[in-house]
């Protein structure tokens, strides 16, 4: 005999609600990979903090999937449509948090948006190659879950339906029970963070940025002095909030109509880390930058490509992305370089529309954007990148000054080698990113990074040629050259791999060469930022000193101070380097509170100290993040 319809309806939703249920432990288990990278084994309290807080999360990420299958369960009577519809659902649940463990142990950061962007935008592919042997890894894995979950959807259901109503106090059923106890863990959970949160258990409070989309719960701000919290020296950096314009520039600068005007070329190799740019590893760079200025303290305003090239170009902050993105507001550098008669040129072996800066630094010269090479491989790109420079640079009209900008790839991942060019053995022929994101080997560790070097060596030919042909046709004695990479590359020297995921010097600190006209040999050893390009170059052409705070945060290269504020800026996040650390600040006030780091990205014990003796570098680095904002 069939089931009555409100029993049957009663069974098809405790399927879905114990379908939910079976989902969050699953999820909870393939979330330890999240809870693995936690930098220090914790104290009791903080694990069972960290497990509570992996369950709170599943559960609401859970019910992202949960709750259209309730609504289903309400009025479709087909059990076995049901079944492949929860089966489905729950798959690609599990697919997706298993995909975010993965890309959180690679950059440390979780799926969001700009994830999505990047993954999405044509050109992506260069950055990380997703071979037919994972895909079909994952298609197996997929099809077996999904095969479970059909399964166990349907033993919920048949159970369900055989049971009669229990004439047991609804608190002692199992399905209260199991919902009773799941509150309870969200609850104490959140209670947790908030005590943490006002007595900054950091312990506590940094573990929750391990689970993508943690909500924590903070009422510092409404008990805090109530319950004895002085939480008034606590330091605070504010930025833009969503939706602010901008005024960049505050006061235009224009180049001095009688200073010379020397041709600039801005060469960035992508992922050049400052050791990289030695005899062994890029002769050819290592040869010119003997003529040159070599920066040794010096390091990127990012630790992403994005930020990198922006705090290089514009001489900003990289919080100041978005509202400049928004307004599509070109850099003061272009718009003084082009209206001072420069003929523009930017070369790109990696697309411009992913960043979209097309969008932003090129935005006024979009015509003069090449980023389309041919080949297949970035090395052949970058190869194809010095012949059409020197082309151009000897076809031109010689008499009017140029400036160019020029992105070599072959450095970033995946490493693009010339296999005739190999001087560092044994290397991987190909990155194993699954791999990677967990506990990789020693040996593997070496063999990736022997591919990075000789995809380094690789750039060094074509950034080589370029610099040769600038010698050949007398240009090099009036073109200021800058060398660079717009951020660093870590292989596991503070326990991550790539780059975005830190603030340290292997993820920071870029190689950093200027030479030509104006520009004296040797080494400067006090610290310099990329944000100092851009008022270095127009001060050199003319441009009064005393404006540059009405166009940019940086100082001039040429004459640094001793101490100064040097800000490396993340996708959420920005690195501070201060005396004694490094201070990494949320850019959303949610994320948490000021925390210090020690170079190798270990927290600091007792960071109150080093916090509090940078308050005049904290407020200052407000100031800045707010100056060219309305």
């Amino acid at each position: 005999m069939s089931a009555a319809p409100g029993s049957e309806r009663r069974a098809r939703m405790a399927a879905g609600y114990w379908a939910w249920l079976l989902n969050i432990a699953l999820g909870s288990l393939i979330g330890q990979r999240w809870l693995a990278h936690a930098a220090d084994s914790p104290d009791l309290w903080t694990a069972l903090f960290m497990q509570a807080a992996l369950v709170s999360t599943m559960a609401m990420l859970a019910a992202i999937a949960f709750l259209p299958q309730l609504a289903l369960a309400a009025w479709l009577r087909a059990p076995r449509a049901l079944a492949w519809t929860a089966a489905i659902l729950w798959t690609l649940f599990l697919v997706l948090v298993f995909a975010d463990t993965v890309i959180y142990g690679m950059f440390r950061y979780h799926f969001n948006g700009l994830v999505w962007h990047e993954l999405t935008t044509p050109g992506s592919e260069d950055a990380i190659h997703l071979d037919a042997t994972l895909w079909l890894q994952v298609g197996a894995g997929a099809l077996a879950v999904g095969v479970f979950e059909a399964w166990a959807w349907n033993g919920f259901h048949r159970r369900a339906l055989r049971g009669a109503p229990s004439a047991r106090r609804w608190f002692v059923r199992p399905a209260w029970i199991a919902g009773l106890l799941l509150f309870a863990i969200i609850l104490g959970e959140k209670g947790a963070y908030a005590v943490a949160d006002m007595t900054r258990d950091r312990g506590v409070m940094a573990r929750g940025r391990l689970l993508p989309l943690y909500q924590p719960l903070t009422v510092k701000d409404m008990l805090g002095k109530r319950l004895g919290f002085d939480l008034s020296a606590r330091p605070r950096v504010k930025f833009a909030e969503e939706g602010v314009l901008i005024r960049y520039p505050i006061v235009r600068p224009r180049l001095d109509p009688q200073a010379a005007r020397p041709n600039v070329l801005i060469l960035v190799i992508d992922s050049l880390r400052k050791d990289m740019l030695v005899p062994e590893v890029m002769p050819n760079l290592a040869r010119w930058a003997q003529g040159g200025r070599r920066f040794e303290q010096h390091v990127s305003g990012g630790n992403a490509t994005r930020f990198g090239i922006f705090s290089l170009v514009y001489g900003l902050h990289g919080s100041y992305w978005a509202p400049i993105l928004n307004e599509q507001a070109p850099p003061v550098l272009v718009s003084t370089l082009v209206e001072g008669g420069y003929e523009p040129l930017v070369l790109s072996s990696a697309s411009m529309n992913s960043p979209e800066f097309r969008s932003t630094c090129w935005v006024s010269i979009e015509d003069a954007v090449f980023d389309e090479l041919e080949g297949s491989e970035k090395y052949e790109r970058d190869r194809r990148l010095a012949q059409q420079f020197n082309a151009w640079i000897g076809a031109r009209d010689a008499a009017q000054p140029f400036f160019a900008f020029a992105l070599l790839d072959s450095p970033h991942q995946t490493y693009s080698v010339d296999p005739a060019l190999t001087p560092f053995e044994p290397y991987i022929e190909r990155v194993d990113y699954l791999a990677m994101s967990g506990e990789p080997t020693p040996e593997t560790i070496v063999k990736v990074k022997h591919r990075y070097m000789n995809a380094c060596a690789t750039a060094d030919v074509a950034a080589g040629a370029m610099l040769d042909e600038l010698e050949r046709l007398g240009l090099a004695q009036n073109t200021i050259v800058v060398v660079t990479g717009d951020h660093g590359e870590e292989f596991y020297e503070n326990g991550h791999f790539g780059h975005t995921s830190n603030f340290t010097p292997e993820q920071s600190s870029v190689g950093f060469v200027m030479r030509g006209p104006g520009i004296t040999p040797g080494s400067e050893l006090r610290p310099t930022c990329h944000v100092d390009l851009v008022p270095t170059l127009l001060e050199q052409l003319g441009v009064d000193p005393k404006l540059r705070p009405e166009y940019s945060v940086g100082v001039n290269l040429l004459a640094p101070p001793e101490h100064r504020l040097r800000v490396i800026s993340g996708w959420q996040e920005m690195g501070l380097w201060v005396e004694g650390g490094i201070l990494y600040i949320p850019m959303e006030g949610h994320k948490g509170l000021v925390e210090a780091y020690d170079y190798t990205w270990k927290p600091l014990a007792e960071d109150r100290d080093v916090i509090q003796g940078a308050k005049s570098s904290l407020a200052q680095l407000s100031e800045e993040c707010r100056r060219f904002l309305r």
